[in-house]
């Protein structure tokens, strides 16, 4: 098992990437933000329709009748377009509302009036916004969730980075079209500044998953070196149903190899923080294979940082063949705190491989911590003279 340890850089990577298309892609991270649960079915905003059967105090939009629709969807027999001028006044009253719960409600009436027809002039009411704003990425997923290209083609006209977050909500209802439309694109644009591949993951991976980690794959193919970060991205998809026999069905389905693990890497660690010993359980029951031996690392990885003592002795319970994996999760995040154990753990690896790749890792920790004692410890560890130069920096 020859693998490089991703608990702590794999977190930063999707958050940065999360920043690019927005935080409404991420489920489990706001209850009002926007994201998909229907493919090709509708807009789907999260608590926004909920929010739409409420009023801001104050404002003037009793009067006016809405609509939520998708390509393809007629107007309710209840329900009509808004006139310029209301559309001008919803602009107003959600510009001035007072707090974030009377804001979010009027944003939520926004949406629920959009039409493919009254988006550019709608899009006026939220142009203010930065473009990093929740609100701003969330009217731009619904946008292209309901006119697909052409929410796209506008914001080709406008400085703001808006394109992404339409070809999201366009992957998200219908990603077969999505997806012809991103394979045209140049591979500039495709990786450039519009970041238009972040948007096809996130809305793929709100479609489903199994969509997304395809669309990883054959990027990860053809050397995208960041198709491990939208591995990471449609695992989270997969993870809001919290069911880990799923989990593991999805995964199963990425093939062998380095992005396998990464998923396999990543729900470990999730299931891990919920319940420890349910995820050694889940991990051990996994096919053999490197994707297992990552799952079990990770799920002792993350339960080291909890309670280090339940995690060794659980080591000591578990089957023979699967404590190397144990020990190279516990060792890589006990080190953090313990440097001296971190390798005495590292040294019990039976695999030699495996053994050596450990002790770089955890060496390198300790070296950063206290450099005094790591040199001791380095002249003692029995590594060939190239691993202790990886240790300590330096070019063999």
């Amino acid at each position: 098992m020859n693998k490089q340890v991703l608990y702590h850089s794999a977190w930063a990577i999707v958050a940065v990437t999360s920043f690019v298309v927005g935080s409404q892609f991420s489920a489990d991270k706001s209850d009002s933000t926007a994201g998909s649960e229907e493919s090709k079915s509708g807009v789907s905003i999260r608590s926004v329709s909920n929010a739409n059967n409420s009023e801001s105090e104050g404002n003037s939009s009793a009067g006016r009748r809405r609509t939520v629709r998708t390509r393809g969807e007629s107007d309710s027999e209840d329900s009509g377009p808004l006139s310029e001028a209301d559309i001008i006044e919803l602009g107003k009253e959600f510009k001035t509302a007072k707090g974030p719960i009377a804001r979010r409600l009027i944003f939520g009436e926004i949406l629920k009036a959009l039409t493919p027809e009254n988006a550019k002039q709608m899009r006026e009411n939220i142009a203010h916004l930065s473009q990093d704003s929740p609100e701003f990425r969330e009217f731009h997923y619904a946008w292209g969730s309901l006119a697909g290209k052409v929410a796209i083609d506008n914001g080709a006209e406008t400085p703001k980075r808006d394109m992404a977050a339409s070809l999201a909500g366009w992957a998200a209802t219908d990603p077969d079209d999505a997806m012809t439309y991103f394979s045209s694109l140049s591979e500039n644009a495709k990786n450039g500044g519009n970041y238009m591949k972040w948007g096809a993951v996130f809305g793929l991976a709100d479609a489903d998953p199994n969509l997304a980690s395809e669309f990883a794959v054959e990027r990860f193919s053809g050397g995208d070196k960041e198709a491990g970060k939208m591995i990471h991205i449609a695992a989270n998809a997969v993870l809001r149903s919290g069911d880990p026999e799923e989990a593991a069905a999805w995964a199963q389905n990425i093939p062998e190899g380095t992005l396998q693990n990464q998923a396999y890497e990543r729900l470990g660690n999730d299931f891990a923080k919920k319940d420890p010993a349910e995820a050694v359980q889940w991990a051990s029951q996994l096919p053999d294979g490197d994707g297992k031996n990552h799952a079990i690392s990770s799920s002792f990885h993350t339960w080291a940082g909890r309670s280090p003592e339940q995690a060794a002795e659980a080591i000591s319970s578990i089957p023979a063949d699967q404590r190397d994996s144990a020990r190279y999760g516990y060792a890589t995040r006990v080190v953090h705190d313990n440097p001296a154990m971190g390798v005495e753990w590292a040294a019990a690896i039976s695999d030699p491989e495996d053994r050596n790749n450990a002790l770089v890792d955890t060496g390198r920790v300790y070296m950063r911590k206290d450099r005094e004692r790591a040199n001791q410890w380095l002249q003692n560890s029995g590594l060939s003279a190239e691993d202790q130069a990886r240790i300590i920096g330096k070019k063999k």
